[in-house]
């Protein structure tokens, strides 16, 4: 939901599709016992992820952003989602790659030219490639977040 720093709403994207899940762009108090029982899935953006990263507003801002996603991860058994591109993905802490489920976000508007049963490739280095072809891709339009509701 642009504009918004949390909403709620079933996710739409990654292997955890169809679960309530509860999504933070920003915080400005830490998440509630309560609501952490009550979402199984919480998915921190990438605006939430860089500002943890860089520590936009001092070192206090990015422990306390790191807190409430290890608060999660260490009371209960919930999923928690990372959202990360090229400039986040080496910075996040090894222990939150490990333990959390990483949404890596390419844009390339190159993609909507190929046909279904093209492939998709990244090329991570020498005789690494990952390979999709389209028509196994999740395909998730704007309708699909018609039922996301604020907080």
């Amino acid at each position: 939901m642009y504009g918004k720093n949390v909403w709620r709403g079933k996710e739409v994207e990654g292997r955890y599709s169809d679960i309530m899940t509860y999504f933070i762009r920003e915080l400005d108090k830490d998440i509630e016992t309560d609501t952490i029982a009550m979402y199984p899935h919480f998915y921190f953006t990438i605006e939430y992820v860089a500002k943890m990263l860089t520590g936009a507003g001092g070192s206090a801002t990015k422990e306390f952003c790191l807190k409430q996603i290890r608060t999660i991860l260490d009371s209960s058994y919930n999923a928690v989602t990372l959202e990360a591109n090229s400039e986040t993905l080496k910075k996040i802490p090894v222990d939150l790659i490990n333990r959390c489920h990483i949404i890596y976000r390419v844009h390339d508007d190159a993609l909507q030219y190929l046909k279904d049963t093209d492939t998709f490739s990244v090329d991570a280095g020498w005789y690494r490639v990952s390979q999709v072809t389209k028509c196994n891709m999740m395909h998730i339009n704007p309708d699909n977040y018609k039922f996301d509701e604020e907080i």
